[in-house]
């Protein structure tokens, strides 16, 4: 019998998956970022919100009445006050309302329009029409919080059914029809979603590497050599891009194959033992449960070394 003491952590790691927290990553702050260089000149403090004064200017694809995701406004402002690092961050959906080349004005959902730096910024492009089995970025709609979704039902191109790949499989919550909310389909609004198609977009997974260990975060951003991402427990860090491994949106496996994934957020060689390609997910060797681990795509690889 393999260690049942773990069993517990990978609860708690799954009711944080349940809120939208987006992917997981290692709570180790020795992991290097960019974040923590504090020894710089100060930049100079101009009033605007600006949480990674630091990472380089990007423009922005939204487009005037587009969603978008970001996090509150409020998070924003302590993170640029106060440092990032002391601050939680859940990305919401709101309303592109006034892009800009490196600033843009925002409709928050619950705030009034502001200003916020565009790497703050995901768009979702408006007008996609989806397929069976297409990755999508979007948020929990009955919920909150980004998530990627699988498309389970297409008859309405523009308003899919998906099931959110991100909230954990094996999440005890229900809905109120009595399914397992990381097993539930949801219809979603047409113009809120968007396909992934490519690695490196936002949204989508990245192994960020430390020594000789590899920790899963989501992308937000990358502009340069500098890639923004958000993580264990909300944590936005900034790395360099070349720390960065990006994972395929869909992985091609079967049975048998000898994988990486994420084990609380550290990524450990497992090998696969199902694959649903329905719902978006890979079924893998827990290390330490005799239960398997269910890790949605885009979060495993072959293309780690791992010793």
């Amino acid at each position: 019998m393999k260690k049942i003491k773990f069993l517990f952590i990978a609860a708690v790691v799954a009711t944080f998956f349940s809120c939208g927290g987006g992917t997981s990553e290692t709570a180790d702050d020795t992991v290097k970022d960019t974040t923590a260089n504090e020894t710089e000149s100060p930049v100079k403090d101009d009033g605007k919100i600006d949480p990674f004064k630091d990472f380089p200017d990007v423009g922005i694809s939204a487009k005037a009445g587009d969603y978008i995701l970001t996090p509150s406004l409020t998070w924003q402002q302590d993170a640029t006050t106060d440092g990032p690092e002391s601050t939680t961050f859940i990305f919401y959906s709101a309303k592109m309302s006034e892009p800009g080349d490196d600033y843009s004005v925002v409709d928050f959902t619950f705030d009034d329009d502001t200003e916020i730096p565009n790497y703050m910024i995901i768009p979702i492009k408006s007008g996609q029409t989806a397929s069976v089995g297409d990755i999508v970025l979007t948020w929990w709609q009955s919920g909150s919080g980004m998530q990627r979704a699988i498309v389970t039902d297409a008859s309405d191109p523009l308003s899919p059914e998906v099931n959110y790949i991100d909230i954990s499989w094996t999440n005890p919550a229900k809905n109120s029809d009595g399914v397992p909310i990381g097993q539930q389909t949801e219809k979603i609004k047409a113009n809120s979603f968007h396909i992934l198609k490519n690695k490196w977009e936002p949204g989508t997974s990245v192994a960020v590497k430390k020594d000789l260990d590899y920790y899963v975060a989501t992308l937000v951003c990358v502009s340069g050599d500098k890639v923004l991402t958000i993580g264990w427990a909300g944590a936005m860090k900034v790395y360099d891009k070349e720390d960065c491994f990006a994972i395929e949106i869909k992985p091609n496996l079967k049975v048998g194959d000898q994988v990486q994934a994420p084990w609380v957020g550290k990524f450990v060689n497992t090998e696969v033992v199902k694959v649903d390609t329905k719902l978006g997910r890979v079924w893998c060797d827990d290390p330490y449960s005799d239960d398997p681990m269910v890790v949605p795509f885009g979060d495993v690889t072959t293309g780690l070394d791992i010793k």
